[in-house]
């Protein structure tokens, strides 16, 4: 079984970790910097957050670009998309919810998305990073993305959160290329 605990409790008046505060300095999307405030925010002292932690009706204005992605098995880990928000579909042009991750050809990008929930999963770290859509024929739009890790009871990752922004301007085109897969 394997068992994620966060890095022991910050200083007093500190109220992120370091590690936590690296990867919320690297968030460019306001949205998301809320996301991570929340899941923050509902983890206990040196835990995870657990699915039940999470109240869809508090992440209400931001639903349509969140996804809840089920880690199915020890071992090797399979990824299921529990549920992906409306603004995922329209992106990306097709119904992720209850789909595994592994179904879809991510191209010259699957071992980018392969280090990013290996980070979250194994790891047990938040991770954040942007790249174009280039695998949906949309290589103009830029993906920002979070994933976070949620846990069971016992503290193992089973699910992760993830918030994703669709950007298309030079603003995207320029935030982009200061921003990469971060991993905190």
């Amino acid at each position: 079984m394997i068992r994620n605990v966060r890095p022991a409790a910050p200083v007093e008046d500190d109220p992120l970790t370091r590690a936590d505060q690296a990867i919320r300095a690297q968030l460019i999307v306001p949205e998301q910097r809320d996301v991570f405030d929340y899941w923050l925010s509902k983890a206990p002292e040196g835990g995870y957050p657990t699915r039940a932690d999470i109240q869809p009706a508090e992440l209400r204005r931001i639903l349509p670009s969140l996804s809840l992605v089920d880690v199915t098995e020890d071992d090797a880990p399979r990824l299921r998309v529990r549920l992906a928000g409306t603004r995922l579909r329209d992106y990306f042009g097709v119904e992720l919810t209850g789909r595994y991750l592994d179904e879809f050809d991510f191209g010259d990008q699957t071992d980018y998305w392969d280090a990013a929930y290996h980070e979250v999963v194994r790891g047990g770290r938040p991770a954040q990073g942007v790249i174009p859509l280039t695998p949906w024929s949309q290589p103009h739009i830029f993906q920002f993305w979070l994933r976070l890790p949620l846990a069971n009871e016992e503290g193992r990752i089973v699910m992760v959160l993830g918030h994703d922004a669709f950007l298309l301007s030079e603003k995207a085109h320029a935030l982009a290329g200061k921003a990469n897969l971060r991993i905190a």
